[in-house]
């Protein structure tokens, strides 16, 4: 299985599942830049299962972040009388 993802600035991100073995299975991520030459660059990473759903969960968290910042508050809905009445029991 491979997923690759253009970035913006033409870079390209791309995700492989490698099974080595029954009991080992791997993550790659790989990164293609093109950017600061005519030559592609690959750097990459390799991660376990369990690191690679870690860092998912980071640019996940990340994303929804940066998210809830650029929402206006009118789209936030009950979110502030909801974090008003977490800090009502925190203090109790």
């Amino acid at each position: 299985m491979r997923i690759a993802v253009q970035a913006d600035d033409g870079d390209e991100v791309a995700i492989s599942a490698d099974f080595l073995s029954v009991e080992q299975a791997i993550v790659t991520l790989e990164i293609e830049n093109m950017l600061y030459s005519e030559t592609s660059e690959f750097d990459s990473v390799t991660l376990t299962i369990d690191k690679a759903r870690e860092l998912a969960n980071a640019l996940l968290a990340v994303t929804d972040a940066i998210e809830c910042v650029r929402r206006p508050r009118s789209a936030l809905g009950s979110f502030p009388k909801q974090l008003s009445d977490t800090a009502a029991v925190a203090r109790a």
